[in-house]
């Protein structure tokens, strides 16, 4: 397997809100073989999630972004929202000089990757999300419900603040018990992910990533959005992973016209686990080199 430590070009850029939005860069910006990829991650991921895959994605000019309030990104006032985080993106892709580029996503950032393609038809040339098949949803019937938790979270903002880790592997269990991913790639979101203080470590996420969210959309929403993705989309789906038996999965992968579906073995972040399989399922959606195991 390669190393999981690639030379990379850590960088940032700032959005014109301000946002300033770190990222890792596996080419330099003056590659012109290479084909632009953004790739963005899972809630209370970073850009390291990409790092396992880079050594089987050559042909790439990929760029694996901290999304606002992860990693080593700004943090941002006000409420964080799927559909402003994909608006974000498309500013990142604007930032890097990028006017059409591929998108790679997983879980979070596979919703943000669908939501792009709707939003910027014309910019956006592929999508491959990994394990997502669009945002959350909400019922109507459960407004009112999940407008109180939303006011009430925000009215007690140190809710959600961060416990102290004593040590690094404590904060990697914490981890494991929350996720099923093997403890290496565990530890590779927990390197970009926590801040050393004078009496242990602390996440370095915004905690108000954690509250409940205010901008739910329906069903029908989200299966209108899909149905008006132009571009050639490409689903990962783990075996063992978050959206092979949820309910709404077959019905929105349906409106979606111009999909490719790979099913491959593994857990929710098996682009981490086993990056291999996944980069080739990517390769050969995209035509790029090299296209192995798998």
């Amino acid at each position: 397997m390669p190393n999981h430590d690639p030379k990379l070009n850590a960088s940032s850029l700032t959005l014109h809100d301000g946002l300033e939005i770190a990222y890792l860069r596996q080419h330099e910006a003056s590659r012109s073989d290479a084909i632009r990829v953004l790739c963005t991650h899972g809630w209370l991921d970073n850009a390291n999630s990409y790092v396992p895959m880079m050594p089987y994605l050559p042909d790439m000019d990929l760029v694996a972004i901290d999304l606002p309030g992860h990693g080593h990104s700004s943090h941002q006032t006000g409420h964080y929202s799927a559909l402003d985080a994909a608006v974000q993106c498309l500013d990142v892709a604007t930032a890097l000089g990028w006017e059409t580029f591929h998108v790679i996503g997983h879980s979070l950032g596979g919703s943000l990757a669908l939501m792009m393609a709707v939003a910027a038809p014309n910019r956006v040339l592929s999508t491959t999300s990994i394990e997502s098949a669009g945002p959350l949803s909400g019922e109507p019937i459960k407004f009112a419900e999940r407008l109180q938790k939303a006011a009430d979270d925000r009215a007690h903002p140190k809710r959600f603040l961060s416990r102290t880790f004593k040590t690094r592997d404590e904060a990697i269990e914490s981890r494991l018990k929350a996720a099923k991913m093997q403890r290496v790639s565990a530890e590779l979101i927990i390197r970009r992910q926590l801040i050393e203080t004078d009496t242990g470590f602390i996440w370095r996420f915004d905690p108000s990533l954690r509250n409940a969210s205010l901008a739910y959309h329906d069903e029908a929403h989200i299966e209108e959005g899909l149905a008006a993705i132009q571009c050639p989309t490409h689903v990962v789906v783990a075996s063992d992973g978050y959206i092979k038996n949820r309910d709404e999965t077959a019905s929105r992968l349906g409106r979606i016209s111009n999909l490719e579906i790979t099913e491959l073995p593994g857990f929710h972040h098996l682009h981490m686990d086993t990056p291999e399989p996944v980069a080739a399922a990517i390769n050969r959606f995209l035509g790029t080199q090299p296209a192995l195991g798998g």
